[in-house]
């Protein structure tokens, strides 16, 4: 029986990264994607997406953070040679995802008294915010099952459900958006059928043949009620941190979205695109918590310090990479928008703004992710979410609130201006925590 080995060279470093930044990418295009074809149906179906999908995410990426911790012990259990443990993980965050399917079916019911949305909105986000709640359980339980490949570095099988899902995607999207007329609905209901395929080809992979015998897939669905304590401990303090940062995003959206129309369009746009181009830090973090649990479980703190220094260097040259279409050609930007149903040239301006801003905030989050990724792995979870909440809060929540109030003027570039400041904030902080090497200690 082979198994992969994960060590600090570049290569392995490339050999998980790369598949879980592609994935990353195809997964963010997705939700580009049909927010594009939302913009040709309808500006305000679009804009009523993206507010609608802030408060789904609210509570689908609390369940996500939960399930990511299953990747911490995956990959440590790789690292130590405890092959026949590997699958345990995995398991206890399913049961995770089934016991939360009850609460987002309750929210999805009572949607309806839920409405925070401008009248304008009100109809198309309500209809796209239900059915995704309905649902909102799917993507943790991706999660769960991707972990037990990303942990020890075999990302192919991750990109191949994710490729496959983001084309069936795109397809329905259009069909059920524009052939059926649905609009939003049908955006919906194309996002949710994408995440069942993808569980499906993920759930086919973890229960073959050599699965079950090498790492006991099957036998060890057994509840472990240690094991899913311990693997809520770490998930719970990244859940709970995006539970709170994603709603206050909410809030802000809807704070936007009460200032003017206009101003509720260009963070529509500017979200949507965010949302895609953020794929390189989440790549990053993925691979990152990955090399450096298997690097933990071996006890390795001279590969570690490798590895964040590779890392570094791939956060800067994507960095590089995502300058070109943001801030030096933004052209082909404008001209995707100018296909819109609505007019919107008199915003150009302040989008090409938020685009440059956008680069730089990618830029920034990628080089704090590699760093979380490295906590992450030590179990250090709970004070990388302290810090990012609070910078949040204090640089970018606080004022935001604050101007609305007071009736001063609110606008994009000034919010994200404001996440520029928190992210390096964040980075600094951080940095000094990974030199401190609180975080590094064993957890299996």
């Amino acid at each position: 029986m082979s198994h992969k080995v994960i060590d600090s060279s570049l290569k392995s470093i490339l050999k998980v990264t790369l598949p879980m930044v592609l994935s990353a990418m195809s997964t963010n295009l997705m939700y580009l994607i049909d927010r594009l074809m939302l913009a040709g149906y309808s500006i305000d179906s679009m804009t009523a997406s993206v507010i609608a999908g802030h408060f789904v995410s609210t509570f689908s990426f609390l369940l996500i953070g939960l399930a990511d911790s299953a990747e911490v012990f995956v990959g440590q259990y790789n690292g130590s040679k405890q092959y026949e443990k590997l699958a345990a993980p995995t398991w206890q965050m399913i049961y995770m995802s089934a016991f939360a399917c009850l609460p987002c079916f309750l929210i999805a019911y009572f949607s309806d008294y839920l409405n925070m949305y401008p009248s304008y909105y009100a109809k198309e986000g309500i209809a796209y915010q239900k059915i995704l709640m309905y649902f909102a359980a799917l993507p943790s339980i991706k999660v769960a099952l991707a972990a037990f490949f990303i942990g020890q570095g075999k990302t192919r099988i991750i990109a191949i459900s994710i490729a496959i899902g983001v084309l069936s995607n795109i397809f329905l999207a259009y069909f059920l958006i524009y052939e059926a007329d649905m609009g939003c609905s049908g955006a919906a209901i194309a996002t949710v059928i994408s995440e069942v395929i993808q569980i499906a080809i993920l759930a086919f992979v973890f229960f073959k043949r050599s699965n079950r015998e090498n790492y006991r897939t099957f036998q060890n669905r057994s509840f472990n009620g240690c094991l899913f304590k311990e693997c809520l401990r770490i998930g719970f303090p990244i859940s709970f941190g995006n539970f709170i940062m994603i709603f206050a995003w909410y809030v802000m959206q809807i704070t936007v979205s009460h200032v003017s129309k206009d101003e509720a369009t260009v963070f529509g746009i500017c979200t949507s695109l965010y949302i895609f181009f953020i794929f390189v830090a989440e790549g990053v973090n993925k691979g990152s918590a990955a090399v450096s649990a298997n690097m933990i479980g071996c006890r390795d703190l001279g590969s570690i310090e490798k590895t964040r220094k590779t890392f570094v260097k791939i956060s800067l040259f994507f960095g590089a990479i995502i300058a070109i279409p943001l801030v030096l050609s933004p052209e082909w930007i404008i001209r995707l928008l100018n296909m819109a149903s609505d007019d919107i040239s008199r915003l150009h301006s302040e989008i090409k703004i938020c685009l440059i801003l956008l680069a730089i905030n990618v830029t920034i989050e990628t080089l704090l992710y590699s760093i979380w990724g490295i906590l992450i792995a030590g179990g250090d979870s709970k004070y990388a979410t302290i810090v990012n909440q609070l910078c949040f809060w204090v640089i970018v929540f606080g004022p935001i609130t604050v101007l609305y109030c007071s009736m001063r003027y609110v606008s994009v570039p000034l919010l994200y201006t404001l996440v520029a400041c928190w992210m390096v904030c964040n980075q600094i902080i951080l940095h000094r925590r990974y030199k401190s090497l609180k975080w590094y200690k064993r957890l299996v």
